[in-house]
């Protein structure tokens, strides 16, 4: 059983929604229950726990009343009591990423809170948001109705929460610790705690495309998609003056139930930020049910001639970085498109992946022209594998007819693909922590610092 049934926050109707939903009344209407649910898991926990859960809360916003004064109110209704107190907070609940916008035509006159504690001299107001943005005239609207003027407001995330319970947690008595686990537990599986590295479910779950609902199986991979959002923030800003020869900023492929795979890369470009994330090979991470894989990675034109182009015109220099990438392979691929946009079957030419310390420019450039010589049988052998159900689609199913129809009368020559490339398996990654993983990676990508600028300076 997949372990989010475990937790005893979670249930059926959480879900982490696709950022278009923003757009819908009823899209809004289900975010709005998952960030109800986020707060009453919170309130319930103070309820439930001893005080000192509650104090290590108060302590974020820098209360020193005593826990135990305070009651609790779930979405809020009366606008005058809260207003009666000498200290007045208007509290917003986000996350990292949350955004926070203006909203001129916001227009709610009985705008309603998420939460409220209080006791005889403090009132908090909570405005809580797990996806959605933090609206500001919303918040505005909060103060007016319910607190009133010399309101204090403080934001905090749901990340520094979670690192504050467990930071509290080895001085609870057993079942208060189960329940600030189970908290932080369900924050992380909605995406909104701390990276503390990746799990062996993380990419079990990516091997389950033909047998998780297409509804699941996009939850979970709008899950991981946050987690490796942090995971490449945190190593980004670590790596970035290492790499800084050039304009450079990371990316995270966008969440689709298409594919058994997520990539997120560390793109170049020169002064237009909004240049496509391949035009210059780039450091890329692979997510699959195997595990990761760093990789130089060209695919595109631009990329792939640059990569070429530098192979064939210093063969000597090539080799010899080459011969200090130990454990790294060189990876090369025909690409077949069966759909238009980015829809290619990779396939290894023939030999390869090789060794980097085994592999020469002359190899490189002659396995490409024996490429381009037989295309047209390789062409013929691999419609008839997707024809006959051999070759399937990336997801496990087989192609349709418009698929293979587009292939055949498309590829007239061969496309490729180049990956200097390393693999982790999954329990050598999923054993790194926070800190590890970022330091293995970091480690990992200046091996081949030489490289990148070999090719792109």
């Amino acid at each position: 059983m997949d372990s989010k049934y475990s937790n005893i926050f979670w249930h059926q109707g959480i879900k982490i929604f696709e950022e278009g939903l923003l757009s819908t009344e009823r899209g809004r209407l289900r975010i709005d229950h998952l960030e109800n649910d986020v707060t009453k898991a919170l309130l319930n926990l103070f309820q439930h726990c001893s005080s000192k859960v509650f104090k290590a809360f108060l302590q974020l916003i820098n209360i020193a009343d005593s826990p135990e004064t305070f009651e609790f109110d779930f979405q809020p209704t009366d606008s005058s009591k809260y207003r009666q107190k000498n200290n007045r907070i208007m509290l917003s609940i986000v996350s990292d990423s949350t955004q926070v916008k203006s909203h001129a035509s916001y227009s709610v006159e009985q705008s309603r809170p998420d939460a409220c504690f209080f006791n005889k001299y403090t009132s908090v107001l909570i405005e809580a948001k797990t996806q959605s943005p933090l609206i500001k005239e919303q918040v505005q609207n909060h103060i007016k109705h319910y607190l009133g003027t010399a309101t204090k407001e403080r934001t905090l995330t749901w990340e520094s929460i979670s690192e504050k319970f467990k930071s509290v947690s080895t001085a609870l008595l057993p079942s208060d610790k189960f329940l600030v686990f189970q908290f932080c537990e369900f924050l992380e599986l909605i995406g909104i705690a701390e990276f503390h590295g990746f799990s062996s479910s993380d990419f079990s779950m990516l091997g389950s495309i033909m047998t998780s609902t297409e509804e699941d199986y996009l939850d979970f991979k709008r899950m991981l998609h946050r987690k490796i959002e942090k995971f490449m923030s945190l190593l980004h800003a670590e790596v970035k003056q290492s790499i800084s020869f050039k304009n450079n900023q990371w990316k995270v492929m966008q969440v689709s139930a298409k594919s058994p795979v997520v990539w997120s890369a560390i793109y170049f470009y020169d002064e237009v930020t909004n240049i496509h994330v391949n035009h210059y090979p780039n450091i890329d991470f692979m997510f699959t049910e195997h595990g990761m894989e760093l990789a130089v990675n060209g695919e595109i034109q631009s990329s792939l001639k640059m990569i070429l182009s530098r192979v064939r015109e210093f063969p000597d220099k090539f080799y010899s970085i080459a011969q200090k990438l130990d454990g790294f392979v060189f990876s090369f691929f025909y690409k077949f498109q069966y759909c238009p946009r980015n829809n290619f079957i990779w396939n290894h030419i023939p030999g390869f992946p090789r060794e980097m310390n085994a592999i020469s420019a002359k190899e490189i450039i002659d396995k490409k022209r024996g490429v381009e010589k037989d295309w047209s049988d390789t062409k013929h052998t691999l419609v008839y594998q997707m024809k006959s159900g051999r070759a399937r689609h990336s997801s496990g199913r087989v192609f349709k007819d418009t698929e293979i129809k587009f292939a055949k009368k498309q590829n007239r020559q061969p496309n490729y693909a180049i990956r200097i490339e390393k693999s982790y398996p999954v329990a050598e990654v999923a054993k790194l922590d926070k800190h590890k993983i970022i330091k293995f990676f970091k480690n990992e990508i200046s091996l081949l610092g030489d490289c990148i600028k070999f090719i792109i300076q």
